[in-house]
């Protein structure tokens, strides 16, 4: 068959030039940010999340990826915005470095015999080594400083050199631009970060030391919630009396419980014997409790009537009834009830003088206060009212619950004006 030809330049080259097809790798990273329906606003409650597409390199299809990376853990619109957009910026980074997500991750029979890794390499292979042993919570909080911190890495190509080359003075630098946009206790929860994967590294015989151990913490103040004035929690109870008594039914184990709100979404139907007014077997921050029912909370059960529920139906669930409630994240059940009480917070907050300070778990400590003034005030000694709020607040040591109660405010002393002498 004869093939066209043109003349160009005195040259025979073909009319048509047959031209080579590069497949394309993947698409470029995008934002999900869901809307709320009627408004077109963007819906905080549902699941937001990074998406592009990838070319399976065994089917040489393209196919849909999608990366949450706690970006639902953040509460507010705007931040959520900054933090996905800077996501999304960093995994485009990556995909352009040649970051490939069908990668098989590293796995232990290849690291037998295994010498060197890279900075990333190191980092992920602590990381899985600390989700381990860490619990939920923690898992959680450090999923995102740790995701910061890799993005730092990767955007000062530091990502594929050797973990021997990663030195004190990097991860100085690193703190120091977050010390510049965040306070010190965030910086601070960096360097425990850091430092804890370092450690692993030295356990795991990858590194011979953790250069991050002489970086010195900056001093801060760790925010703690702080208790409601008697004034405030009158306000906050009529204002759920009246908006949204499934919470203030919910606080009412805070404040005659003195339990904490993931104590409380944890307990189940079974739990309760409302025959010997004790809630069995309670799971709390460190151990498994019996809780005494007094009368107000046990009028609060009884309203429940739970003896028409199973035995393993929780007490508290976003359907507002006992009943199961099953989700990824144990946190996600104190959040349903955290986004209630910010309602309140945006309502009357500002009327009540509440501030960032102020949560449901405050109820517990406005309560613990009242307790142990009222001790003192039937005549017990300081020692006395301390040992008889131990059996409520759980607290196994008297350190532990003096150090509780300067923290809430309970140091103060009493009125020492009869003991002047001097009249200035």
């Amino acid at each position: 068959m004869m093939k066209n030809f043109i003349f160009f330049d005195n040259k025979k080259v073909p009319e048509k030039v047959p031209v080579i097809s590069i497949k394309k790798m993947f698409s470029e990273p995008i934002l999900y940010i869901p809307k709320i329906k009627g408004n077109n606003k963007p819906d905080i409650t549902k699941p937001w999340y990074i998406s592009y597409y990838f070319r399976n390199p065994f089917t040489g299809e393209m196919e849909k990826i999608i990366e949450k990376k706690g970006l639902n853990r953040i509460k507010t619109i705007t931040e959520r915005k900054m933090i996905g957009n800077h996501l999304r910026k960093a995994r485009l980074r990556l995909l352009q470095e040649g970051y490939n997500p069908f990668q098989e991750k590293v796995e232990s029979e290849n690291l037998i015999d295994k010498e060197k890794f890279t900075i990333l390499e190191a980092f992920e292979i602590a990381l899985k080594e600390k989700n381990k042993t860490w619990a939920e919570k923690t898992r959680n909080g450090n999923k995102s400083l740790y995701n910061q911190f890799i993005d730092w890495v990767m955007k000062n190509k530091l990502g594929e050199k050797e973990i021997t080359k990663l030195t004190k003075r990097h991860i100085v630098i690193f703190l120091n631009e977050i010390t510049n946009s965040s306070s010190n206790t965030t910086r601070n929860n960096f360097k425990r970060l850091i430092s804890s994967l370092l450690s692993q590294l030295v356990n795991d015989d990858i590194l011979e030391k953790n250069v991050a151990l002489k970086i010195p913490n900056l001093e801060s103040k760790p925010e703690k919630n702080q208790p409601f004035t008697k004034q405030q929690l009158n306000s906050i109870k009529n204002y759920l009396v009246e908006h949204d008594n499934y919470l203030f039914q919910f606080m009412k184990f805070v404040t005659y419980g003195l339990m904490r709100p993931i104590e409380i979404c944890r307990l189940q139907v079974k739990h309760v014997d409302l025959v010997n007014n004790v809630i069995l077997q309670a799971e709390t921050k460190t151990e498994r409790a019996n809780i005494l029912i007094i009368e107000p909370l046990r009028k609060v059960l009884e309203k429940m009537e739970l003896h028409k529920y199973n035995s393993d139906d929780f007490l508290f669930t976003k359907e507002e009834l006992p009943g199961l409630w099953e989700v990824k994240r144990e946190s996600s059940k104190t959040e349903f009830f955290s986004r209630r009480f910010k309602k309140l917070k945006d309502t009357i907050g500002k009327e009540i003088r509440l501030n960032q300070n102020h949560g449901i778990y405050s109820a517990r400590h406005t309560v613990a206060l009242d307790l142990y003034s009222s001790f003192k005030k039937e005549g017990l000694t300081d020692l006395e009212a301390k040992h008889k709020l131990m059996t409520i607040t759980r607290h196994k040591s008297l350190d532990g619950l003096e150090n509780y109660l300067r923290e809430i405010g309970a140091s103060l002393p009493e009125d020492y004006t009869k003991n002047y002498t001097v009249d200035f």
